[in-house]
């Protein structure tokens, strides 16, 4: 006899949690107030907010910043690359820029743990998903968590060290920069495999997310795969390519600026699944 399960249907304790919680069916129950309702629903889309927070306050910090430079610096020689990086390097742009990101950055760390919450929250039964998938999606929630550690430090590192203050400054805002790019790539990475070993089995019992496993994977993978792109240029930057070599250099720069706003708008579409989650956490519509 499977004793857990006997208990847990058990009318004495289903009786008791009725009591604790509101008779969902009863139409008379507090907890199907409609204003009680609507108050839990605005207190869920609260509690997600920081998923759009992060993007609203780093997307246009890092285009202010870009523009700033060059209206500061309008006769900078190209060739020093004029990105996010070099831009803040400017006391004028990079101290009211630190402030912002770590603001984000702080908003960023229960941002995403949040999402990782109601991932682990909704992932299949072991039953659904198979012994080995399981174990390995829940190892994957982990990962994601240390990832997104260092994304965080990383992006509060990259604003507080400046680019060519002094070397020891420049080397320590190059760390965070990988740090930053890294953790933020991988982290995606991991969570496109996680929603693709999950699909097949929310598939089967019914995917109603607003963003289903499925596209969250195939958007995930894509994501990694400009990062790859970035990388490459990243890494070819300083070769000569005669007429092309400012073209090379104008790519790397762009695809910065792009690739952060491609990360940022990969978080953003968790918003209405993660404030769903939350809303039926708390019992709101």
């Amino acid at each position: 006899m499977d004793f857990g399960r006997c208990l847990v249907h058990s009318p004495a304790v289903i009786a008791a949690g009725t009591r604790m919680s509101g008779d969902l069916t009863d139409p008379t129950s507090p907890a199907n107030d409609p204003k009680d309702r609507r108050a839990r629903a605005r207190l869920a889309g609260l509690a997600a907010l920081p998923v759009l927070a992060v993007p609203a306050i780093v997307a246009p910090a890092i285009v202010w910043a870009r523009i700033a430079w060059h209206a500061r610096h309008p006769g900078a020689d190209a060739t020093l690359y004029p990105t996010i990086s070099r831009a803040i390097s400017d006391p004028a742009i990079g101290e009211p820029f630190a402030f912002w990101v770590t603001l984000a950055a702080l908003l960023l760390w229960p941002a995403t743990h949040g999402i990782l919450w109601m991932l682990a929250a909704e992932l299949p039964d072991r039953t659904v998903l198979g012994p080995a998938r399981h174990r390995l999606a829940r190892g994957l929630f982990v990962a994601m968590s240390v990832c997104m550690t260092a994304t965080c430090v990383g992006m509060v590192w990259l604003a507080r060290f400046r680019l060519g203050a002094t070397a020891e400054e420049h080397r320590m805002h190059m760390i965070g920069s990988y740090v930053f790019f890294a953790g933020q790539a991988t982290t995606i990475f991991l969570c496109a495999i996680h929603h693709a070993l999950v699909g097949p089995a929310r598939r089967a019992i019914g995917d109603g997310g607003f963003f289903t496993a499925r596209a969250r994977a195939r958007g995930g993978f894509a994501v990694v795969a400009a990062a790859a792109f970035y990388g490459v240029v990243f890494h070819a930057k300083d070769g000569d390519f005669g007429a092309a070599t400012g073209f090379v250099i104008a790519a790397y720069v762009e695809l910065e600026t792009a690739l952060i706003i491609v990360f940022l708008a990969y978080l953003a579409c968790y918003f209405v699944d993660l404030r769903r989650f939350l809303a039926r956490r708390l019992g709101g519509a």
